[in-house]
């Protein structure tokens, strides 16, 4: 019988997942031959030796590049790109030898002679898709995603020596030098794009479509995990192995931090198989090898490398570059601020390769600064002096000093200007061009619907422009007539960050001539100077609420104009909410809870509203009170994470991550008793609003926008102290401040309005009163007609 290598890679740092990956292919093979190839260097004081498996270290490898790959790769993709010269090594060492690759946090459940006997058959190569059924149910990953990704899981690959297959690794290996990148766009995703081709170049490919092999996230909604008195299945097969790809080590609770369908609460027994295996990886890291810095994240100097550095390293050396650790590892100033090959113009402050990549990177950066604009390049140097060191990780040295002229520019560009040499083209029909995310399930999709619905009841011409929303679910499409019926104003319902990117998305015809509206919500109370470009770039802002508008004000002398956003309410079925939720006793009062994990789910802050529920109701049974948490959005963050493992640990929360239609979002709101929002700001507060116009009592912060509609009469405000934002709890944070609710409080109100239900009653009556008088579609779409009839006066032939 041929001779079976068994291995895997990982960095120090990830040793325990190898471990245990070892622990449980030798319990259901035990004589496995297992080597690990460790893509690291560990401190002289650790004895590999001392493992119970070999360790081969990448740098033994031979790789005439090697000291190139580590620095031009992240620890990721370092990872990834030394695979096809293991399977190399490996065959090498025994010819005519099977070899077998797992991934370090895979977890073998079952025996894997099944692949033994696919060799015998005469497979060269065996491959797993990642899944034998479609992704089309609206969550992340999804077909879309697995086309980009690769067809195939690299997590796990079979390969017998033969001559097709060595032909492969030597090819694959060759990309491996300096294509190991995930950019998607080019087509290219790390290591694993690249065997979507294997099977063409190897005849004796078997694609593997049993389920037990390759279980994890992606796969997981055709192949559900059980347990039985044999052992754990996947939809039909025994489980042979189950892929633990993007777990928290922290945090047994996390399923994985790559996808948004799944949460440890929907996925079955692959909560009892993920629990098991967390107790797995304690046990396996008696060494802190968790903690073991990875040797190649650090110039020669110490100074740490930032993702960034090694972007332009590669963008600068497109073919491999030989030299010693020490040679490549040094910090060269002079690759990073040279000045960018890729911009034709650097007047007014030149833009280094760091600067330019930093750029690319960020999508923020690239909606606020147009690089091909001289006045761009100058406000964005000065982002870059003071802010790049601290957001972007930089080493001392990579920010040159400040240039004093540049400064001064800046400081000139600071103000906003008047409309300049834009003029509106008053030949243009008396007609508004709504541009926005018209069919997007989400509260800026329903802001902007109701906005232009608010136009057409009022009786303006309104022409509606969908923009794409990526990652959102969508409604069905909206008629897209803005090319064919132009109009003077344009009417931009996307924030200040994207305004610009917008803008430079439309044809000049549909842009040029028009009277620009940017309608923008913001939840701090100044607003960011970085954002100078967007009100460059319009003529007028609209807001939501006067927090807003004082936060715009302090920035510009530019119309800054109150039109809130229009409250339409959509009739529910409150049996049909409480049946949603699972609530069937209709004594039980439903106190409800909304959020969007895009929306920092520090501001709207869940992990208060658990708590404040946690200490109103010591036993939500006898109470006869329930939670809701209504969420959706991507659940990859450890704060997301966090979030839901709260509730699950809290008796009475009821967590309902999905994406609702209308109906059914009307449905819940009918269903609910008490709208809680203990947030940290609120541009307005929309769910706020519609849980009012809908009768319902409301118990949210009395701090920024909301408190335009809440009184005393027909709400229930919570108090706050205000704080100072700490680094990395939104988006320029700094100096800024925000409401930190009292929780005792909160938990005070929600008592007394469990036990006072004609409190609740009567200020339900009166905020469904206030409501419609003052945010209706009618009240909105009449104060929004006579500003745009004023525009329209203004700009008359």
């Amino acid at each position: 019988m041929e001779k079976t290598f068994y291995f895997s890679i990982c960095s120090a740092n990830y040793m325990p997942l190898a471990r245990t990956l070892h622990a449980s292919l030798t319990k259901h093979e035990p004589e496995a031959e297992f080597v690990l190839f460790l893509a690291d260097e560990v401190p002289a004081e650790i004895d590999l030796g001392a493992l119970p498996f070999e360790v081969f270290e990448a740098k033994r490898l031979g790789i005439d590049c090697f000291a190139d790959m580590a620095f031009r790769y992240d620890i990721m993709e370092f990872n990834t790109a030394i695979k096809p010269f293991c399977f190399l090594h490996l065959m090498d060492r025994v010819p005519q030898s099977r070899v077998i690759y797992l991934d370090p946090d895979i977890y073998v459940t079952a025996s894997l002679q099944e692949l033994q006997k696919r060799f015998d058959q005469g497979a060269e190569l065996i491959l797993t898709p990642h899944a034998l059924a479609p992704l089309d149910d609206g969550y992340d990953p999804d077909d879309q995603r697995i086309m980009q990704t690769g067809a195939y899981n690299l997590g796990f690959a079979g390969m017998a020596d033969s001559e097709d297959v060595r032909l492969v690794l030597h090819w694959w290996a060759d990309h491996m030098r300096t294509r190991c990148i995930s950019n998607l766009p080019k087509g290219l995703f790390v290591d694993q794009k690249f065997m979507d081709m294997a099977p063409a170049f190897v005849e004796q490919t078997h694609i593997l479509r049993h389920r037990g092999f390759n279980a994890a996230y992606w796969n997981l909604h055709e192949r559900p995990i059980v347990k039985t008195e044999e052992g754990y299945t996947a939809g039909a097969d025994p489980l042979v192995f189950f892929h633990f790809s993007g777990i928290d080590r922290n945090d047994p609770d996390v399923f994985s931090r790559h996808q948004n369908r799944f949460s440890t609460a929907n996925i079955g027994d692959a909560r009892v198989l993920l629990e098991e295996y967390s107790d797995q990886l304690l046990s396996h890291d008696d060494q802190g090898w968790h903690s073991i810095d990875y040797a190649y994240s650090r110039f020669v100097s110490g100074s740490k490398i930032p993702d960034v550095m090694r972007r332009v390293y590669r963008s600068v050396n497109i073919e491999p570059k030989s030299g010693s650790y020490t040679d490549i590892f040094a910090l060269d100033l002079d690759l990073y601020n040279s000045p960018s090959e890729d911009l034709q113009d650097h007047s007014g402050a030149p833009i280094s390769r760091l600067m330019h990549e930093i750029w690319r990177m960020r999508t923020d950066l690239r909606a606020i600064f147009n690089l091909t604009r001289e006045q761009d390049r100058v406000r964005f140097a000065d982002w870059y002096r003071k802010d790049a060191i601290e957001q972007c990780g930089l080493p001392e040295g990579a920010v040159p000093g400040a240039d004093l002229q540049a400064r001064e520019l800046a400081a000139q560009s600071s103000a906003s200007p008047d409309r300049g040499s834009r003029e509106v083209d008053p030949s243009l029909p008396a007609a508004v061009s709504v541009v926005g995310y018209l069919n997007a399930e989400s509260g800026i999709g329903e802001a902007v619907r109701t906005t232009a619905r608010a136009m057409e009841i009022a009786g303006l011409s309104v022409v509606k422009h969908t923009l794409r929303a990526e990652g959102f679910a969508n409604l069905e499409r909206v008629k897209e007539d803005i090319e064919q019926r132009p109009a003077r104003v344009l009417y931009l319902h996307v924030n200040a960050d994207r305004t610009l990117s917008t803008i430079a998305s439309l044809s000049p015809s549909v842009v040029e001539g028009r009277y620009r509206i940017g309608y923008w919500a913001w939840e701090l109370g100044y607003f960011p100077d970085a954002w100078d470009g967007a009100i460059d770039a319009v003529d007028e802002i609209w807001v939501p609420s006067q927090f807003v508008a004082e936060a715009i004000r302090r920035k510009t002398k530019k119309p800054v104009t109150l039109i809130p956003h229009p409250v339409a309410i959509v009739p529910g079925d409150r049996e049909a909410g409480r049946q949603a939720i699972g609530v069937e006793d209709p004594e039980t009062m439903v106190i409800t809870s909304v959020f969007d994990t895009r929306s920092f789910i520090k501001r709207k802050n869940p992990l208060g509203a658990i708590e404040a529920f946690r200490r109103a109701f010591h036993n939500p049974r006898t109470s006869n009170v329930v939670l809701v948490l209504k969420s959706h959005g991507p659940i990859t963050s450890g704060l997301a994470q966090k979030v839901y493992a709260e509730a699950a640990r809290t008796p009475g929360v009821v967590v309902r991550h999905e994406v609702f239609s209308a109906d059914k979002m009307a449905d819940l709101r009918e269903a609910t008793d008490i709208l809680f929002s203990p947030h940290r700001s609120e541009g307005f507060g929309l769910n706020i609003a519609e849980a009012m116009a809908s009768g319902k009592v409301v118990l949210a912060t009395g701090w920024s926008g909301n408190t335009d509609f809440m009184t005393s009469t027909n709400s229930v405000s919570i108090d706050y102290d205000l704080r100072p934002l700490a680094p990395g709890d939104y988006p320029f944070a700094q100096n800024q401040v925000w409401a930190e609710p009292n929780l005792d409080h909160a938990a005070q109100q929600l008592v007394m309005l469990r036990t006072n239900p004609d409190a609740r009653r009567t200020l339900g009556e009166f905020a469904q009163h206030f409501i419609a008088g003052e945010l209706s579609t009618e009240a909105i779409g009449k104060r929004a007609k006579e500003r745009i009839q004023e525009i329209f006066l203004n700009t008359a032939p």
